[in-house]
């Protein structure tokens, strides 16, 4: 083979086919499913006090107007102009939230402490798992890794939380203002995994790597996103609870994380088949 031959030099492993089997193999021998499995059941206990944080935000938020109550019908009545009509099923969310402002100070006591613990649970195994799938151990002092279970935990829920507010409430219903909220959705997501792929490994990760696997892991979360959201959508219902499609997008919803849960760990998996290709070519290029 040529010096002049870059495909020669580069060998069969730096092939796109290559890539796809290292990840699929790696994915088995770390047995991403079972890992998956235990990031959905911490996931779904840390959504439960992060919704609480949630409902006493938007709490605090209306509870500082004169007349809460008030505020939240004009809100209802700017986004949905049939609101006053009999027998309308979000007459039964505007209720609810005027309940949540007066209760705000109670979930904000019951809520601070559960994020707090179930944060250092998910974080914590999404640190272990992440240790796994980047074949290292964790080297690092026990309270430094617990603030950075915490932190990471906050900087999720921040991200969370502007990424709704900016989808929901900031952006106009319309062509341009559907779009920037799609996009800012997507750059949400890779803001937050690519914190998590840098940040979660005892291994350092380069900065390179981690973008790599956030791109690739949220294109695949905001595909099963938009498909749950059409689900939503188009059949589930505000009116009442306990409806089979209800109950099959709550089935749905638990199916939903634990694919995120897959996805995250397939992008770290991404991650060190990426980062093992570079390594390898660095070395052919330090010996030709």
């Amino acid at each position: 083979m040529s010096a002049a031959d870059p495909a020669g030099r580069r060998g069969w492993r730096f092939t796109p086919g290559w890539f796809v089997r290292r990840v699929v193999r790696a994915g088995y021998e770390d047995n991403i499913p079972f890992l998956a499995s235990a990031l959905t059941f911490d996931g779904l206990l840390w959504i439960l006090p992060f919704l609480l944080l949630a409902l006493a935000g938007v709490g605090w938020a209306l509870g500082g107007t004169s007349d809460p109550a008030a505020t939240i019908h004009l809100l209802f009545d700017q986004y949905l102009p049939a609101h006053q009509t009999a027998g309308d099923p979000f007459g039964r969310v505007e209720r609810a939230l005027v309940d949540v402002v007066a209760s705000r100070t109670q979930l904000s006591l019951a809520g601070v402490p559960l994020f707090v613990w179930f944060s250092f649970r998910l974080f914590g195994s999404i640190r272990a798992a992440l240790n796994d799938v980047f074949d290292t151990d964790e080297t690092r002092p026990f309270l430094a890794v617990k603030a950075q279970d915490l932190l990471l935990g906050a900087a999720a829920a921040i991200l969370l939380a502007v990424n709704t507010l900016v989808s929901t409430v900031l952006l106009p219903d319309t062509w341009p203002g559907r779009f920037l909220a799609t996009v800012s959705a997507y750059v949400a997501a890779v803001a937050l995994f690519y914190v998590i792929y840098t940040i979660a490994p005892s291994r350092h990760v380069r900065w390179d790597t981690a973008l790599v696997a956030a791109i690739a892991a949220s294109l695949a979360f905001e595909v099963a996103k938009k498909v749950y959201a059409v689900y939503l959508t188009q059949f589930a219902t505000m009116d009442r609870f306990f409806t089979n499609a209800n109950a099959i997008a709550l089935l749905l919803f638990v199916f939903y994380v634990y694919y995120t849960a897959w996805v995250f760990l397939a992008g770290g998996e991404v991650a060190e088949t990426y980062d093992l290709a570079r390594r390898q070519r660095e070395q052919r290029e330090a010996l030709s």
